[in-house]
C-alpha cells in the first residue's frame, strides 16, 4: 500500500499530477518533469543564445530530479526535433542562414539536442502516458474559420466512447500537428474553444513546435491574450515548462500590454480562476473569481466574482485556483439547434447542475444527428435533380435552309461547274457588275 509520501511529488511537494515514472523507477508530475529541465545545466553562453530569442536553451540534459539518471526524450520531444530539423534544412535550401525565423529554429534545435543528450541511446523512449494521436482530416480542420459546430461534433462521435476524447485531440500532421484547439487561437473563436474544454480537450496538448494552445497565442501572435489567452489561464493552461520562455517574450517586448501580462503570469494567481478562502465577508467564500490584475506591492489581486457583478482587491492568502473543468466551468457556452449562447448562473452549484443534466441528454449525438439528416436530404435532392435533368428529353431547334435563288438555263449551261448563289451572294455579284 502507498504511503502518503509516496503520493506526493518531491520537485512541487503536492500530490502528484498526471504522474510519469521515470526508468530510474522516481515518479513526478507530468508538468514537473518538463519544468525540471529549466532550472539545471546551464551555462551562461547558453543563457545568452536563448535569452536573445525568448528561447529556453539552457539545459544540457535532462535528469532525474532525485538520482540526476538520465531521462529519456519523449515522442513529442522527437517528433518537435524531425520537424525543427526538417524546417532548418527548407530555410538552407533557400540559401536562408541569418533571418529570425532561421536563428529561432536554431535556438529550438540546441534546445532540444541538449535535453536529449548525447548519450540517448537512440532507441530509448519515456512514456509519457500520452497515445499516438488521432490524424485530424484538414475538412475537419476547416470546420473551425467555417464555423460548421455541426460537422465537427458528428466527427467526434459518441461522447460516451473512448475514441471521443482522441478525436477532441487529433492533431493535423500535415501542419504541425496542430489541434482543433490551436486551430480556434488562429481563427481567435474562444466560444469554439469554450465548447472543445468543456467537452474535454487538453489544453496543454503540443504541436510539433513543442507549442501549446498558450504558447502560440503569445509566442506567435495566433489568438489575442485578452480572449484566448486568458481562456486558456482560467482553464489551468500551464505557463512553464515550454521550450519558449512565454513569459520572456511578453516582458521583453516593452510594450505596456506585454509588461502587464508578464507580470500577471509571474504571479501566483494571475489570470487564474479562484476561490475565495478564509474570507472576512464569509458570504464570499466558495465563491469563485478570475484574478484580472496583480498589485505587487502588497501581493493582492484585482478580482471579478463569477456570478455576481463585483469587483474586489483580495489578498493571495484568501485565494486558492480552481481552475475550470468540463464538470465545473462556471458558465457554460451551449451549441443547440445552430445557435451558440452563453449561460451565466447565479452559483457554480446552479451551473455544475446544469452540466450534469446537459451531459445526460447526449446532446452531442442528437445534434451530429441532426446535421446528418439535414445533408442526407441534401443529397437527396442533389441527386433527384441529376435525376431530372438526365431523363429530360434534349431539344434542338432546327436549322434553316438558306433560300437558293434559281439560276437561269442559259447560265447553268454556260458554267456547270458554278455553285449555286443565295440572295446575299446575288446581290453582291449584281453590284459588282454595276
Amino acid at each position: 500500500m502507498k504511503t502518503d509520501e509516496e503520493d506526493i511529488c518531491s520537485v512541487c511537494l503536492e500530490p502528484k499530477v498526471k504522474p510519469i515514472t521515470l526508468p530510474c523507477g522516481h515518479s513526478f508530475c507530468a508538468a514537473c518533469v518538463d519544468g525540471w529541465r529549466d532550472q539545471y545545466g546551464l551555462t551562461e553562453e547558453e543563457k545568452n543564445h536563448g535569452s536573445a530569442y525568448g528561447i529556453d536553451v539552457t539545459t544540457k540534459y535532462r535528469t532525474c530530479p532525485n538520482c540526476r539518471s538520465p531521462i529519456p526524450p519523449t515522442r513529442n520531444m522527437l517528433s518537435s526535433l524531425h520537424a525543427f530539423t526538417r524546417q532548418i534544412r527548407d530555410l538552407e535550401r533557400q540559401g536562408d542562414f541569418e533571418s529570425r525565423a532561421y536563428q529561432l529554429l536554431e535556438a529550438k534545435l540546441i534546445s532540444l539536442n541538449n535535453q536529449i543528450g548525447e548519450d540517448w541511446d537512440g532507441i530509448t523512449v519515456l512514456d509519457d502516458g500520452q497515445e499516438e494521436p488521432v490524424d485530424l482530416p484538414v475538412p475537419i480542420g476547416k470546420c473551425i474559420e467555417r464555423n460548421d459546430i455541426p460537422k465537427m461534433l458528428a466527427w467526434f462521435g459518441d461522447p460516451k466512447t473512448p475514441e471521443f476524447k482522441r478525436r477532441l485531440n487529433a492533431q493535423v500532421s500535415i501542419c504541425g500537428n496542430m489541434t482543433l484547439l490551436q486551430i480556434c487561437g488562429e481563427e481567435n473563436n474562444t466560444d469554439i474553444a469554450s465548447i472543445l474544454l468543456q467537452l474535454g480537450a487538453d489544453v496543454d496538448i503540443k504541436d510539433s513546435q513543442a507549442a501549446t494552445y498558450l504558447v502560440r497565442t503569445i509566442a506567435y501572435g495566433q489568438g489575442e491574450f485578452e480572449t484566448c489567452g486568458k481562456l486558456a489561464l482560467e482553464w489551468g493552461a500551464a505557463t512553464t515548462g515550454h521550450p519558449l520562455d512565454v513569459i520572456t517574450i511578453l516582458h521583453d517586448t516593452g510594450t505596456e500590454s506585454g509588461l502587464f501580462q508578464s507580470a500577471l503570469m509571474r504571479s501566483e494567481f494571475g489570470g487564474r480562476r479562484c476561490e475565495v478562502v478564509g474570507h472576512e465577508r464569509s458570504e464570499l467564500n466558495g465563491c469563485t473569481c478570475v484574478a484580472d490584475v496583480h498589485l505587487p506591492e502588497t501581493d493582492e489581486y484585482k478580482v471579478r466574482m463569477e456570478h455576481t457583478p463585483e469587483e474586489l482587491v483580495i489578498g493571495h492568502m484568501n485565494l486558492k485556483r480552481r481552475d475550470r473543468t468540463p464538470q465545473d466551468p462556471g458558465h457554460y457556452i451551449e451549441f443547440k439547434d445552430g445557435k451558440v449562447t452563453r449561460r451565466e448562473f447565479k452559483s457554480n452549484e446552479e451551473c455544475m447542475a446544469f452540466v450534469a443534466k446537459v451531459a445526460e441528454t447526449n446532446w452531442v449525438v442528437e445534434e451530429a444527428a441532426r446535421y446528418e439528416a439535414a445533408e442526407a436530404a441534401k443529397a437527396e435532392a442533389a441527386k433527384a435533380e441529376a435525376a431530372a435533368v438526365e431523363a429530360a428529353p434534349v431539344e434542338t431547334s432546327p436549322v434553316e435552309a438558306a433560300p437558293v435563288e434559281a439560276v437561269p438555263v442559259e447560265a447553268a449551261a454556260a458554267n456547270p461547274d458554278a455553285e449555286p448563289q443565295n440572295n446575299a451572294d446575288q446581290t453582291v455579284a449584281e453590284s459588282s457588275q454595276i
